[in-house]
């Protein structure tokens, strides 16, 4: 199943993608729900994906991570609220990696080997896209395994590819 996303970035270019396997429709009702739980305040395009997609696979599902070792990344699954797997949905990761990341990300995501993709909720760098790598994991206040991706969620869509092998 997919369905296409027609996003509006801060600068208000569109943007068209596809996703696989989308959640269960959601309601501004949910997202606010979630904010109040864990203290967030969710960045403008991440609520407008979360309202269309509720998490899923982008057909287009590989980017590139500054100074990361790996030539690019895939993304094994973008995560929503309450997913068909406990382990897609966003309140089950924020809780899994609370002792884990710095406390102005929540991980959004899932890479292909199970690094976290992450979104700045406050500071300077909020709406931020940012890569977290496990094999480096070193601690909450660790900056060592966190990459930037993207200044923006809508912008983390836009540098989605897909690379030949």
């Amino acid at each position: 199943m997919t369905a296409d996303l027609l996003a509006v970035d801060r600068q208000g270019a569109n943007m068209h993608e596809e996703i696989e396997s989308p959640g269960p429709k959601i309601e501004i009702d949910d997202v606010v729900k979630l904010e109040l739980e864990f203290n967030l305040n969710l960045p403008e395009d991440y609520k407008e994906f979360l309202l269309k997609f509720n998490g899923g696979l982008p057909w287009l599902d590989e980017y590139v991570v500054d100074g990361f070792y790996e030539e690019y990344c895939g993304i094994q699954v973008l995560y929503g609220i309450g997913r068909e797997i406990q382990s897609s949905c966003l309140d089950y990761n924020i809780k899994a990696y609370r002792e884990r990341i710095n406390n102005d990300l929540i991980p959004i995501g899932c890479s292909g080997t199970n690094d976290a993709i992450c979104l700045a909720i406050k500071g300077n760098s909020y709406g931020s896209v940012y890569f977290w790598d496990l094999v480096k994991e070193c601690g909450k206040d660790c900056p060592d395994n966190l990459y930037v991706i993207s200044d923006s969620f809508a912008g983390f869509l836009r540098k989605l590819t897909k690379f030949d092998d």
